[in-house]
């Protein structure tokens, strides 16, 4: 079970990075982000194949060729054609997103929709944190960066962790598995891993996404960096955590 969770999260890991990837503007940025994210998304997808995350049925089928599409766009983007390589990388998302799909009828065949959003939003979660923390310390790296690429980054971050928020009070407020509901809301039960759940991976990224985004507005890059690496490990431990829960529970947590 721990280790289907945390193939899980992996795999929301790669396709988060995958997904928002896309949208980051290629012919500003230097190579080097691109390729680091591509190499990075692949390295977590890989794991997540070893740890079964998308399910074992379809691995050779999605898995692999999804792997195998990162690396060629990793490979493209170290060549200098990251503008060229991105429908290698959007392919590989939509497989990802694919087998997140299955890992939502794996989890809960009966509520797969439900599971299947809540994959989704904290692979954007994740991926936004991510992407966004890297951007922020890449204007060390290169100085010459519009200063309103960080601040639009700050925005898909705090709209991604407000729109997890929003999701749990929904799922909570009209439970589509009242037996997983019920797990996680007694005390003698799961209770006290969904406080540490909401604590760490809603509460914690929702009130750091207004500091990211009143620094990153400001243009005080390093603070809203800093701020970053803490939601980092906010969403790290949240995301974790809500997919042990989800894979215990069958609950979207």
């Amino acid at each position: 079970m721990l280790l289907e969770a945390l193939g899980i999260f992996l795999l929301e890991a790669s396709t988060g990075i995958s997904l928002l990837l896309i949208l980051f503007p290629h012919r500003v940025l230097g190579k080097g982000f691109f390729e680091l994210h591509g190499a990075l998304a692949a390295a977590f997808l890989v794991l997540a194949i070893v740890q079964g995350g998308g399910g074992r049925g379809p691995i050779v089928a999605l898995s692999v060729p999804s792997v195998v599409f990162l690396v060629l766009y990793t490979l493209r983007v170290r060549a200098g054609n990251a503008h060229r390589a991105l429908p290698w990388l959007a392919a590989s998302a939509a497989l990802q997103v694919v087998l997140l799909a299955r890992a939502s009828k794996t989890v809960a065949p009966t509520i797969a929709p439900w599971v299947m959003a809540g994959f989704v939003l904290g692979a954007l979660l994740f991926g936004s944190v991510v992407l966004t923390m890297n951007l922020g310390h890449w204007y060390l790296v290169a100085r010459s960066l519009p200063r309103a690429l960080l601040f639009r980054a700050a925005i898909v971050y705090a709209a991604a962790a407000v729109g997890r928020a929003l999701y749990l009070i929904l799922v909570s407020v009209l439970p589509p598995n009242r037996d997983g509901w019920e797990a996680l809301t007694t005390l003698d039960r799961d209770l006290l891993f969904f406080l540490f759940r909401i604590l760490w991976g809603i509460v914690g990224p929702v009130a750091l996404s207004y500091y990211i985004f009143q620094t990153s507005k400001m243009k005080s890059n390093q603070a809203a960096t800093g701020l970053l690496y803490v939601a980092l490990i906010f969403v790290l431990v949240g995301e974790l955590l809500a997919s042990y829960l989800t894979v215990l529970t069958r609950f979207p947590a």
